[in-house]
């Protein structure tokens, strides 16, 4: 994994980092004189990383995009056994939460 630590947080470089106005930021490959690492967001010009962390930070990695392998994995998996059944209340609720989620 090529990462650089900046400010004590360390960036996977290998990955696209995603700022907090939603831009999307990758390495070019390239470095400053002083080894620091590259980021262009679309075709905007390369900046230093702490510039970029600096004006457009925090960052955060891009999640990884699910495989067919996590699929597959996700619907065989064989569900734990509850350890007692759910009450009238608990499911209750449980439908209370999802209908303020959804609201």
């Amino acid at each position: 994994m090529t990462a650089w630590l900046l400010d004590g947080v360390e960036i996977d470089l290998t990955r696209t980092q995603i700022d907090v106005y939603g831009g999307r930021w990758t390495w070019t490959g390239t470095r400053t004189e002083t080894d620091e690492p590259l980021m262009q967001c679309g075709d905007d010009a390369p900046l230093p990383l702490s510039e970029v962390y600096a004006t457009y930070g925090p960052l955060i990695a891009a999640p990884a995009p699910i495989t067919h392998a996590d699929r597959y994995a996700a619907i065989t998996a064989c569900p734990a056994e509850p350890t007692t059944a759910p009450t009238p209340s608990s499911f209750a609720a449980l439908v209370g939460r999802l209908r303020r989620r959804a609201a």
